[in-house]
């Protein structure tokens, strides 16, 4: 049989039964009870002949989210992963890249849609959903539906499509495959050494890469416990760790910085912690000895990219942790230290980190050809080096973008956002080096002559148009800066 990300899910129901599989307000659910909900979630999408189609996920880290997921990739279609943190404009505009015409999402988060897209409305574990199209709206009891059962599905079919790489001035949607994102899940399983007892804290957003692979598709497939938590907050992260035996736990640099001040105001409590992975951005000198320190478990860095499922590089748990370092490469993923032309460089020398494995994906919505992958290699745009054990080092990027509490930040996208706004001239959007959040996001506004544009003028266009993790620390009006 073809193998799926549904296909796994449906083994990992045979293997594991009524063990926990999913958690959510106080409740868990067993690997029997969630195959039988993404069967009926997919049922319901049969229904609506979606077989074939692009349908948009636009939820939080609740228990829908993977019926959601799943039940769509059982109905045959792909998904177009939507963060709840998107404004308005950028979820038009990625639906409209992706021709998706069917969302499923929540009656908090339905305002985001644009007009004429097909709502599925669904909450928790739904018993029931709500179709919402052209006006009109009916409710469907998925306890009534039949559940549809596994069934093959080629390797090579696109998954999902999550939209990043916005080097351009807009972002583009990567296309993985269910092959991509297995042979990524895969690689994470034998890296993190999970097993079924693990309990796996699912703090990342799931509609991305990270989140996606790391803490739910690999602790599914290896039969472990996976709690979303819809929104992260440093106390309630402490009390789950100690209330949930969490096992692991994966953030990106300002979430264990937050943990960290958390804990030092409360004291660290009494926890089952055996792994702690922290990626989406270099991790500050000192804070991987703090924490292990403090909780006694290492905290190993990581590398990826979502166009690669996403984790390329990890300080793997069968080997020693070795802060400053991104570590060694993924089970079966190639990493070489190239030049600008492609010739691989020797050990120690500076060069672009590429990527080459069954994780890479196919290319982008639209474009048969990226010139990021070349002959089966991906070139990241980031800048490494690999030393005589083979462990390799973060040395900067080569693409115009930076990180911001591990969201990439492209300045042309959000200066594309604002200056076809008819009283902006230019905008230059830079980095300022902030220690909490890694960086802070200024804006430089030149007005049009003769307009009046104040500071709370432009916010509220930045609100507008640009996801919540991409608005202004800063914004000055008239005196620009060389953004060259």
């Amino acid at each position: 049989m073809a193998e799926s990300l549904p296909h796994l899910i449906a083994e990992s129901a045979v293997h594991f039964g009524d063990r926990p599989a999913l958690g959510g307000e106080g409740e868990w659910t067993s690997y029997c009870d969630l195959e039988s909900h993404i069967g009926r979630m997919a049922a319901l999408l049969d229904r609506l002949a979606l077989s074939g189609e692009r349908i948009g996920v636009l939820l939080p880290n609740t228990p829908a989210f993977p019926l959601a997921l799943y039940g769509a990739l059982r109905a045959g279609a792909s998904v177009v992963m939507l963060n709840p943190l998107y404004s308005h404009r950028e979820i038009e505009e990625y639906l409209e890249d992706s021709g998706g015409h069917t969302v499923l999402t929540t009656d908090a988060l339905a305002s985001l849609l644009p007009d004429g897209v097909r709502q599925v409305r669904v909450d928790g574990l739904p018993e029931r959903a709500r179709i919402v199209a052209r006006g009109e709206e009916h409710e469907v009891r998925l306890a009534g539906l039949e559940p549809i059962g596994d069934s093959p599905i080629p390797t090579d079919r696109e998954a999902v499509v999550i939209y990043t790489a916005a080097s351009f001035g807009w972002a583009r949607g990567a296309r993985l495959t269910h092959g991509n994102l297995i042979a990524n899940l895969r690689s994470t399983v034998r890296a993190m050494r999970l097993v079924p007892e693990d309990r796996v804290l699912a703090a990342l957003p799931l509609v991305h890469a990270f989140g996606l692979t790391v803490t739910l598709n690999a602790p599914l497939a290896a039969g472990a416990a996976v709690l979303p938590l819809e929104r992260f907050h440093p106390m309630r992260v402490l009390d789950l760790l100690e209330a949930e035996q969490i096992s692991v736990v994966c953030g990106v640099p300002s979430m264990y910085l937050a943990l960290l001040a958390a804990a030092e105001r409360r004291g660290v409590p009494r926890h089952a912690l055996r792994v702690a992975i922290c990626g989406g951005a270099p991790l500050p000198e000192g804070v991987a000895e703090r924490w292990e320190q403090a909780f006694g478990v290492p905290l190993r860095e990581g590398y990826g990219l979502t166009e690669a499922g996403p984790v390329c590089i990890f300080n793997r748990v069968d080997r020693p942790n070795y802060p400053g370092t991104l570590g060694y490469p993924f089970p079966d993923v190639e990493v070489t230290i190239r030049t600008e032309a492609g010739d691989v460089l020797p050990a120690g020398e500076v060069g672009e980190i590429c990527i080459r494995g069954a994780n890479v994906f196919r290319g982008y919505v639209g474009e048969n050809a990226p010139p990021e992958l070349r002959g089966g290699v991906l070139h990241t745009g980031d800048l490494g080096s690999v030393d005589e054990h083979g462990r390799v080092r973060f040395r900067g990027v080569l693409k115009p973008m930076f990180t911001r509490n591990g969201f990439n930040i492209y300045p042309r996208e959000v200066q594309r956002a604002l200056e076809d706004d008819p009283r902006i001239v230019r905008v230059t959007a830079c980095a300022l080096p902030d220690p909490a959040r890694e960086n802070e996001l200024v804006l430089y506004v030149q007005p049009a002559p003769g307009a009046h544009l104040s500071e709370d003028e432009v916010r509220q266009l930045c609100k507008e148009r640009l996801a919540a993790y991409k608005q202004p620390g800063r914004v000055v009006i008239g005196g620009m800066m060389n953004d060259d």
